[in-house]
C-alpha cells in the first residue's frame, strides 16, 4: 500500500489494531544521513522481550510485553509517499477485542467531547451524569474512546488552569508595571485561546545579573504547589561566590517537561 502521510499510515493501522483487539507503538525509525526520515515500523504493542520493571529480585513485576512480532515496516520515498513494503499479521498472544479501546494509544478524548466536558463542570454537572451523557450519546459505553477517569484527570487539569474573572489582566498588568520600574526586568504570560493560563515566567533586573555572574550551574524545584491553581512552582536558584543561594528567576508551569522548562 501506498499512503501520502506519516499520519495517514499511523491512523491506517491503528484502526486495524483497534478492530482486531491489539495495540500499536513505533517500534523503530531509521534516518537517512541528512537526518530525513528513510523507514520506520509501527508494532503490536507487545513488542520486545519480557523484562523485570523492579529492582527487588524477590518481588519481580514482569512486564507485558511477549516479544510479539506482529509489524508493519514502512519506507519514506523520495516522491513523499510512504510505502507499506512488509506485513507481519501473527501475534504470539490473545487478541481482545473488548480491551483494545484500553490501549493508551486508543485513548483519545477529541475537542467536542473536551469542550463539553468543561461546559458541563462550569456548569455544575457531576461528572458522573456528564460521563453517563456522552455515553448515551456515543451508543454505549463500549464505544468510547476513553474511560471515566480520563475525563476525571482531563477535568482536574481543566479546573486547574481555568483563569478566575481578571485574574490575567491583573497579572500582565502587574508585570508591566514592574517592568515600567526597570526595563531589564523580563516576563512571559503564555495561555491558550480558552484564556487558560499554560506558562508564566519572571526575572527582574538583579536574578538577570545574578544569573550572568553565576549562571553556569542552575538548580530547580517543582515540587512547590502553593499557588490557587496547584500549577508547579519553580524558582531557579543558583549558587554565588560566597556560597549563598541566589535567585535567577521563577516559573509556573503548565506541565513539567523539556518544552516547557526550555
Amino acid at each position: 500500500m501506498v499512503l501520502n502521510s506519516e499520519e495517514e499510515v499511523y491512523n491506517f493501522y491503528i484502526e486495524y489494531a483497534r478492530q482486531e483487539g491489539f495495540g500499536i507503538t513505533t517500534k523503530s525509525k531509521r534516518l537517512d544521513d541528512d537526518g530525513k526520515l528513510k523507514y520506520y515500523t509501527l508494532a503490536c504493542v507487545k513488542s520486545r522481550k519480557r523484562i523485570s520493571t523492579t529492582k527487588n529480585y524477590f518481588n519481580p513485576r514482569l512486564s507485558t510485553k511477549t516479544n510479539c512480532q506482529a509489524k508493519i515496516n514502512v519506507i519514506f520515498g523520495n516522491d513523499g509517499c510512504f510505502t507499506i513494503s512488509s506485513v507481519i499479521l501473527e501475534h504470539n498472544h490473545t487478541l481482545s477485542l473488548h480491551k483494545s479501546r484500553f490501549q493508551k494509544c486508543n485513548k483519545k478524548i477529541d475537542a467536542h467531547v473536551r469542550r463539553r466536558l468543561e461546559v458541563n463542570d462550569q456548569a455544575g454537572i457531576t461528572l458522573s451524569k456528564n460521563f453517563h451523557s456522552l455515553a448515551i450519546e456515543g451508543g454505549g459505553y463500549e464505544n468510547l474512546t476513553y474511560i471515566e477517569k480520563d475525563c476525571w484527570n482531563y477535568i482536574a487539569k481543566a479546573r486547574q488552569f481555568r483563569l478566575g474573572v481578571g485574574d490575567a489582566e491583573a497579572l500582565a498588568n502587574y508585570f508591566l508595571r514592574m517592568q515600567q520600574r526597570n526595563s531589564n526586568f523580563f516576563h512571559l504570560i503564555d495561555m491558550d485561546e480558552e484564556g487558560r493560563l499554560r506558562t508564566v515566567f519572571w526575572a527582574d533586573a538583579r536574578s538577570r545579573s545574578a544569573y550572568e555572574a553565576f549562571g553556569d550551574v542552575i538548580s530547580f524545584d517543582t515540587t512547590y504547589l502553593t499557588n490557587k491553581y496547584d500549577m508547579p512552582f519553580a524558582p531557579f536558584i543558583g549558587v554565588n561566590h560566597h556560597g549563598k543561594t541566589i535567585l535567577f528567576g521563577c516559573g509556573l508551569l503548565l506541565k513539567e517537561n523539556t518544552e516547557t522548562y526550555i
